[in-house]
């Protein structure tokens, strides 16, 4: 049997583990996109839908908590749900951030308990360690896994043995079925299949006759046949991460573009911290009012994910970019290239040895962004990103950090700035 774990909200239901004040809060994540890219249950019973402007949530569902995506928190949450999966059957599949395959004849409590019993156990242990619900589905195949995770979704567990097939399968629609598109769905509606029980009922010959190959694995899998592994490999080495985002009125603001980029900078090499890489292969771009493209690429001396040593380069850099006669509407960044951090080697000029003193201090970043929360401590060149301060009232200040941030505010909001570039030696 095949058992598919699947994270509830997971985005948000990650914001909510690691500030427990918003348990039982509507939820969105998606400010620095200006859209919601991810709700809890709450925000859903509202009526707030995925891809909702950020505006348009605020005036129509004030009470709605919105927040900005830590890319990099929700991927440590990730690899823990793949560790604890692990606990249980060594051939593990991590399938996205949010779910995971693994197969349980592998697991030693095979035989010793019902399938009920082991699904129960690991999704309590997931609960428990990580502060948040999955949703988890056991069959035969992989497809029927999935299937049955969705059947009873926010934390629910169903089990579908093969004897119970038809009778699972006859509620579910076809185009509810992994694998299935949109086209597809309607390719078949027009042969009379509705259900994924009409698709296995199909005499074979003929079905085949008007299916591609990957949706002959699929009638294989919901007939509880195996065409699909579960590959135990973990994911591919990325080779690349990046940040971006789009703005609204489209600006010339230097400091308000910088400030973007800083963040950008920021969650990038957050993420990549997670996994454990580097790059010395830095792109970034300022996207002009009418789509085109300003980009730069520069190497550095040595492979970092500190943010502090690419804004560097990027402030140096900056005005072979930026032309104070062009309005932008969105900025990004682009860390190529990644490798392992363990596998880089020392310099004989001191270059690597000078990134590694601002490693270790996002080192001590990153436990106390995990123990206070997300973008407790920030760039200095970042905050009036972080904050969400207007384009115009960061045209306005010539002085951000004393006119839009006071000490007593920062004390309030409990977050902390490193300096920016120039202000440490």
């Amino acid at each position: 049997m095949i058992i598919h774990i699947d994270g509830d909200a997971f985005f948000a239901s990650c914001e909510i583990a690691i500030d427990v004040s918003l348990k039982g809060k509507p939820v969105v994540t998606g400010r620095e996109r200006g859209i919601a890219t991810a709700l809890s249950y709450e925000a859903k019973r509202l009526g707030v839908t995925r891809g909702m402007p950020v505006h348009e949530i605020r005036k129509l569902f004030p009470q709605v908590i919105i927040r900005s995506s830590s890319y990099h928190i929700y991927a440590t949450f990730a690899q823990r749900m793949y560790n604890i999966v692990r606990r249980y059957t060594p051939t593990v599949e991590e399938y996205s951030i949010d779910e995971c395959f693994g197969d349980l004849a592998d697991c030693l409590l095979v035989g010793k308990e019902s399938y009920e019993t082991i699904g129960d156990q690991i999704k309590e242990t997931l609960r428990r360690e990580l502060g948040m619900t999955f949703s988890v589905g056991i069959g035969p195949t992989k497809v029927l896994a999935k299937v049955a995770s969705k059947r009873n979704k926010p934390d629910g567990l169903t089990v579908i043995y093969p004897e119970m097939i038809p009778e699972f399968l006859k509620d579910v629609p076809i185009g509810a079925v992994w694998g299935i598109g949109t086209q597809t769905a309607i390719l078949l509606g027009g042969f009379g299949i509705r259900t994924a029980l009409d698709f296995i009922t199909e005499p074979q010959e003929l079905l085949f006759e008007r299916i591609n190959a990957p949706c002959k694995g699929l009638y294989h899998e919901l007939s509880g046949n195996r065409a699909l592994e579960v590959h135990s490999k973990q994911r591919d080495l990325q080779k690349s991460i990046q940040h971006t985002q789009s703005f609204k009125p489209s600006t010339n603001s230097e400091i308000f573009l910088l400030s973007q980029l800083a963040r950008h900078v920021e969650s990038a090499c957050g993420k990549a911290r997670v996994h454990n890489l580097v790059s010395k292969k830095i792109y970034y771009f300022l996207k002009t009012k009418e789509f085109r493209y300003h980009r730069y690429e520069f190497t550095l001396n040595s492979a970092t994910a500190s943010p502090h040593t690419i804004m560097q380069e990027v402030r140096k850099t900056f005005s072979v970019v930026y032309r104070k006669s062009f309005l932008y509407r969105a900025c990004g960044i682009t860390l190529a290239e990644l490798r392992p951090a363990d596998s880089i080697s020392h310099d004989l000029f001191g270059a690597s040895r000078a990134s590694e003193k601002w490693d270790k201090v996002f080192a001590v970043v990153d436990k106390t962004n995990k123990r206070y929360g997300s973008n407790s401590v920030v760039l200095g060149s970042s905050l009036i990103a972080h904050r969400g301060i207007s384009v115009e009232k960061a045209q306005n200040d010539q002085n951000p950090k004393k006119t839009i941030f006071p000490k007593k505010s920062i004390s309030a909001n409990k977050r902390l700035w490193i300096p920016k570039i120039g202000e440490v030696s």
